[in-house]
């Protein structure tokens, strides 16, 4: 005797990510004494469609790390003061770069697909990387991704990008 049967259900709900995140790697190559920091030189890239907006981007993603990274008690330096560690991201649209290509780059995937993120057009990452001082060992890495919105209102983009910085370095030890 031979049963079977099929089930279909509908989820009770969609996924509405706002963000998501994932990491690899420890601070603890942050030692308790060291409070300066520098930009990595490759600091910056942006794949994105619109090149002619892309310093607008890097001045707010800018921005947006040396806060966090302030209110957290370190002090950026040039790269030539012999900081403590150095901080480097990069910026993409997934039309630009694939979440395939983006995982070949930093071996960091949040494995949440682009539709998953409503209220956008596309999918948008954000990754920080940071290293050791002088080797430029990559020691800590994140990976975030949320929709994409290169219309909104800038005041409003800086504050959703402040928001997304302090997620990504929340776990980042203070300076004393």
């Amino acid at each position: 005797m031979l049963l079977s049967a099929c089930v279909t259900s509908t989820p009770e709900r969609e996924n509405n990510f706002a963000v998501g995140v994932v990491s690899s790697g420890d601070f603890q190559f942050i030692s308790k004494n060291m409070s300066t920091y520098a930009w990595h030189p490759n600091s910056g890239k942006a794949f994105i469609e619109e090149k002619d907006q892309e310093q607008s981007l890097r001045q707010v993603f800018d921005k947006a790390i040396e806060n966090e990274l302030a209110k957290k008690g370190y002090f950026r330096v040039e790269l030539s003061q012999s900081p403590d560690f150095v901080v480097g991201y990069g910026l993409a649209l997934e039309s630009q770069l694939s979440d395939d290509m983006l995982f070949s780059k930093t071996q960091l995937s949040t494995g949440i697909p682009a539709d998953d993120f409503h209220n956008s057009d596309e999918k948008g990452s954000l990754v920080i990387f940071m290293f050791n001082f002088p080797l430029l060992e990559p020691k800590w890495r994140a990976l975030a991704q949320s929709g994409a919105d290169l219309e909104r209102d800038p005041e409003e983009h800086q504050q959703q990008i402040s928001r997304y910085v302090d997620t990504i370095l929340r776990e980042m030890p203070t300076a004393n």
